[in-house]
């Protein structure tokens, strides 16, 4: 036998292996969700089953979300979504910011943000949606990222920095570099934008801090920021020291049952909606 046959022998051997791959990436799931106001069809990997989950749900896993940027984005606007996870919103954004307008979608855990990048592809959003695998924080510079679980989808992990919570149980860690919203907007990392979104798991607090700038000149239209528990009159409190008033509270799932009993905001996770002007 040739050494070229040989060669050819070597290669056919792996093919059960290759091909087994290829089949188990064809039947991985896939969500296919058509939007009733206007017919839009959006569709999502689903390469766990956390990514398959919001893939299927995310017109109603957060409808305030969704209605905020149905009602606000306009054509040409750039919309931030700090913590960005597989897409959902960063996609939907996507459709209606058009080809003048700009999504940055911001995901620091590395198989998520792959799965946000094979999301946009699948979309056709690969024009309007930016991403980026920093992190966002109050100050520049590099910091443990605690990673919770690896699957595509997964929450809870987080940038080890002043002001996020401790985590108990770590799948891994690697260091990340973190930026501020001011440094990303000055350094023209990102256009100025106009509506904002921040979910992070609990560092919120220092990720509004890091935008102080941005709020003082002429500043977005709109934040929504997702309020720990017990962080209630700190956040509001620092928004409206640079002119921004709660303007809705949406608390969802078990907070919003919780709201309905009579709980407190402030025992409460839930979003809030921030726009600039003064008063409650």
């Amino acid at each position: 036998m040739g050494l070229e046959a040989l060669r050819k022998l070597a290669k056919i051997r792996w093919l059960p292996a290759r091909h087994w791959y290829d089949l188990r990436d064809l039947m991985r799931l896939s969500a296919r969700v058509r939007d009733p106001a206007d017919g839009r069809l959006y569709r999502f990997h689903g390469d766990s089953f956390e990514a398959w989950q919001r893939g299927r749900t995310f017109l109603g896993k957060e409808p305030g979300t969704i209605a905020w940027l149905r009602g606000e984005l306009r054509e040409g606007d750039v919309f931030l979504d700090i913590g960005a996870n597989i897409g959902i919103f960063s996609i939907f954004a996507a459709a209606r910011v058009g080809d003048t307008g700009q999504v940055y979608a911001v995901e620091p855990h590395l198989p998520t943000a792959t799965q946000l990048l094979r999301n946009v592809a699948l979309n056709g959003m690969g024009s309007r949606v930016t991403v980026l695998t920093i992190a966002a924080a109050e100050a520049d510079g590099f910091a443990p990222f605690h990673y919770k679980r690896f699957r595509e989808g997964a929450s809870g992990s987080q940038l080890a920095i002043d002001g996020s919570p401790d985590m108990e149980m770590q799948a891994g860690r690697e260091l990340k570099y973190a930026m501020s919203i001011d440094s990303m907007v000055d350094a023209g990392v990102i256009r100025p934008p106009d509506l904002i979104k921040i979910d992070t798991d609990g560092i919120e607090i220092p990720i509004t801090r890091g935008m102080a700038g941005l709020l003082g000149r002429q500043g977005p239209r709109g934040v929504l920021v997702e309020i720990q528990p017990g962080e209630y009159a700190a956040q509001t409190g620092y928004m409206e020291s640079k002119g921004y008033r709660m303007a809705e509270a949406q608390p969802v799932g078990k907070w919003l049952r919780r709201h309905r009993r009579g709980a407190p905001l402030d025992e409460l996770a839930f979003n809030a909606l921030f726009r600039p002007g003064k008063g409650g």
